[in-house]
């Protein structure tokens, strides 16, 4: 299924809201956007685009959060031999920091 820039982002940024109280959570969304729309990290879309080529397999959940002062994504993807599997990927860079590997 392929989704719109603006939907991808609307997805990420939904899902970093659920995870967070109200007030914290308005703000977080708030910081990313402002970080998507300054450059200093990329567009969902991007790095969705990345992760399929090197990573191939179905993307259930996705999630934006500040881990030690950096933007990653984690996503968690089901793999072609079934398993599910946490991925973070710097939000900067487009880089895979942990590919859940056994």
């Amino acid at each position: 299924m392929s989704r719109s820039p603006p939907a991808l982002l609307a997805l990420c940024l939904l899902l970093f809201a659920a995870a967070a109280p109200a007030d914290e959570s308005r703000r977080d969304q708030d910081e990313a956007q402002a970080a998507v729309k300054s450059g200093a990290i990329r567009p969902l879309e991007d790095i969705v685009a990345g992760l399929r080529l090197r990573m191939p397999g179905e993307i259930v959940k996705i999630k934006l959060e500040r881990e030690h002062g950096l933007w990653v994504y984690e996503f968690r993807v089901l793999d072609s031999r079934g398993r599910l599997r946490e991925v973070t990927v710097d939000a900067a860079t487009g880089a895979i920091m942990d590919a859940g590997d056994d």
